[in-house]
This record gives C-alpha cells, structure tokens and sequence, in this order.
C-alpha cells in the first residue's frame, strides 16, 4: 500500500504552478493535462481549493483521449495520497541554498550559474565610447566580424588579400594589429599621447591580447581614457576598410587619421569630454 504523503495547510501553494508532490509540480507529471488547464484558473488554484471536493478535476478542459485518461489515472493516485495538515502552514524551500531560504540577492547570482565571464566586458563597456563602437568590439572579440576568413567558411564572395597591404588573408586580427598599415596607424595615434611604446610590434597577432597587455600597463583615468582610444582606432580601421570595400576607396593613412579625429570630436560633444584632453589623435597629417 502507497504511503501517504504530508504536507502544509495548501492555503499558499498553487496546486498547478508550484512543486507540491515529492518536488515536482503537475506539469512534469502530467504535461497533458496542465496544458489543458486555462491559465486563468492555474496562476490562482492553491493546493487546499483544489482538493476541497477534488475541484482540481473540474479544471480540466478538453477531449479525454488515451494520453489523458492514462496521465489522469497516474495523478489521481498520487493526489489521493496527499494528507493536508490544517495547523501547519506552508513553508516554500529554496532549494538552491543549503538554508532553504531566499532572497533576491542568491535568485541573482542563481541566474548567472554556469554562465562563461566575458573578460573583456570592463575594457569594452566602461569606456567613453559610444554604444555602435562598443558593440562592434564585442564582435571583434566574438570574431563575429564579417571578414574574408568568416565568409569563406560560408562559401560567400570575399576578397581574396587585405585591402589594406595586400599581402595577407583578411582577418578581424590582422585588420587591426598585424597588418603594416594598422600598425603605422596605432603608432601615430599612440605616439600623439605619449605612448608610442604600447603600439602593436611584429610579435603581436592578436588583438585581444594586445589590448589586454598594454591596458595593464595603466590604471585609472589613463586607463579608461587608452582603452577609449584603442576602440576609437579600431572602429577607425574598421570604417576606413569598409570605405574601400563598398566605395573603392584608397587606403591612406591620413585619411584614417583624420576620421579619428573627427569621430573624437563627435564622442567628446556627446559626453566623453575627458577624451579630447587627454589625446590629440587624428591631425590633419597627409602621412600615407
């Protein structure tokens, strides 16, 4: 003979939503029959209205077909063990602490459980750059970039060399670091604040890690500020690259330069004002 199962009062438990029966709720038990039940009647049914005169089978609506009546048969069994105890109140377990208790600070950190940390998310998100820039650095560093390398593998038309140095496979890293023309580009740019020194250098093949070793060098405002300028001058190469793709445009590092400028000026007017003090890239310079 079935043991009988003790629980609560039901006056706080709903009899559909909540995990009632040996810590499951109706719908792993029975998925039929709670998608036969109004939504109405589910959000506000407790356990203790719902076995009051078995109420709970006047909530079923729909055709009995095998399924049904095979899961209604199997439920009734186990609705029929429950022993409600009218002096013990509901008490709700969160089973995700070993307390049984909950608050909103453990439900936060529950929801990010077995989540992966993107290391990267202070350099890009607390800087002066503006949401465009900061997103296309989330797609550089997801290598979510429409490059020749990710086109290939879709078997769609790409050029065949770096529009820039037409030397090299077109990828999202050597766009920005490893091809002659992007490292020209930084060492101008780094130079006009003083830290020429942290430019890419012929070792260096990716950018990620690049940008990781020389924002260590620096803290605080510096810091922010360089990390600010690493994604100006990205989001630079990367406007100037298109401008050849789509508009045939010619590489040139003055223009390049002179995009920078005038994307600082547009940063600075709508709140990164510390950025036009602290860096003076992109003169007028005809360097090419």
């Amino acid at each position: 003979m079935a043991t009988a199962t003790e629980i609560g009062d039901g006056s706080n438990t709903l009899f559909w939503c909540d995990r009632w029966i040996m810590g499951q709720c109706i719908e792993d038990i029975s998925p039929i029959i709670f998608s036969m039940i109004p939504r109405r009647i589910a959000n506000r049914r407790t356990v203790a209205d719902a076995l009051t005169d078995f109420a709970w089978v006047r909530d079923i609506h729909g055709v009995a077909t095998i399924e049904v009546i095979f899961e209604f048969l199997h439920l009734w069994d186990l609705i029929t063990q429950v022993n409600l105890q009218p002096e013990a109140p509901d008490v709700h377990i969160w089973h995700l602490t070993s307390s049984g208790k909950y608050s909103a600070q453990l439900a936060y950190e529950a929801l990010f459980q077995g989540s992966t940390l993107f290391s990267l998310w202070e350099r890009i998100w607390k800087t002066w750059a503006p949401n465009k820039c900061k997103f296309f650095m989330w797609l550089v560093t997801h290598n979510r970039c429409w490059m020749t390398d990710r086109l290939e593998r879709r078997s769609l038309a790409h050029p065949d060399r770096c529009p820039f140095c037409d030397q090299e496979d077109e990828t999202i890293h050597h766009l920005l670091i490893g091809c002659v023309f992007a490292r020209q580009f930084w060492v101008i740019a780094l130079q006009r604040i003083g830290l020429a020194a942290l430019s890419p250098q012929p070792t260096d093949n990716h950018f990620d890690e690049w940008w990781y070793q020389i924002s260590s060098l620096v803290s605080g405002t510096t810091q922010q500020g360089l990390n600010s300028i690493v994604i100006l001058g990205a989001w630079t190469l990367w406007r100037h690259r298109n401008d050849y793709v789509f508009n045939k445009a010619a590489p040139s590092i003055g223009t390049a330069l002179f995009l920078a400028s005038e994307e600082t000026k547009m940063w600075s007017m709508v709140g990164a004002k510390a950025l036009s003090s602290l860096t003076s890239v992109g003169g007028h310079g005809d360097e090419d």
